[in-house]
């Protein structure tokens, strides 16, 4: 790996260690069990071990570092690899971000996921968006459906629409949450228009072009 490879490889270790830190650092101030599942809401139902806020983070990391290695496609990542690394890297910041504002809320009994959590997925799916056109063919990154695995046209074109589609959607999300007085209300709309559409949109197109790879 090449210095400026291996600077920016630095960044996202150092973003996947920080929330790591804050948990250890806190750690006996901590209960055993925390919440690790919330609502669209921000309200916790569902509970684990604080260890969750170890793995999480550092799994994570792992996986997308290994991902393209094992990938039967592997030689495509060489296409997005800018693409990849920035999504490596949001989700890096989303997750240290979510994990230090449970950390946070569970020792000042605060109601911060509940305010931040909505907001914080809406940003997380539109700078997701930018990306996901850029995406190539590979069986782990992406909208994987029989119609976009079967055809790269399909897989191309989906993709391109699904990161328009993310972008735009989100932003007029986080718009919505501070006008609609319930965030569900516009957050499972949301997650419904943005899965189904590139999804129908994959099927319609792939009857229309077949298998071309």
């Amino acid at each position: 790996m090449n210095r400026p490879k291996l600077l920016r490889e630095l960044v996202i270790v150092v973003l996947t260690v920080l929330p790591v830190i804050y948990l250890f650092v806190n750690w006996n101030l901590l209960p055993e069990s925390m919440p690790i599942h919330f609502d669209a809401k921000g309200t916790p139902n569902g509970y684990g071990s604080r260890w969750v806020y170890f793995f999480l983070p550092v799994g994570l990391y792992v996986m997308m570092l290994v991902l393209p290695k094992i990938d039967p496609r592997k030689a495509n990542y060489a296409l997005f690899e800018g693409s990849y690394y920035k999504i490596r890297l949001i989700m890096a910041i989303f997750f240290g971000l979510i994990n230090a504002m449970v950390i946070w809320s569970v020792l000042n009994e605060s109601n911060v996921m509940q305010k931040f959590l909505p907001l914080t997925i809406f940003l997380l799916l539109m700078m997701m968006g930018n990306y996901l056109g850029n995406l190539r063919p590979n069986y782990f990154v992406g909208f994987k459906v029989p119609w976009t695995l079967n055809s790269d046209e399909v897989w191309i074109r989906t993709h391109r629409l699904a990161g328009k589609l993310w972008f735009w959607s989100s932003l007029v999300g986080m718009i919505l949450y501070f006008v609609v007085p319930k965030p569900e209300w516009v957050f499972v709309p949301l997650l419904i228009v943005i899965v189904l559409v590139p999804t129908v949109y994959a099927y319609v197109i792939y009857q229309k072009v077949g298998d071309k790879r």
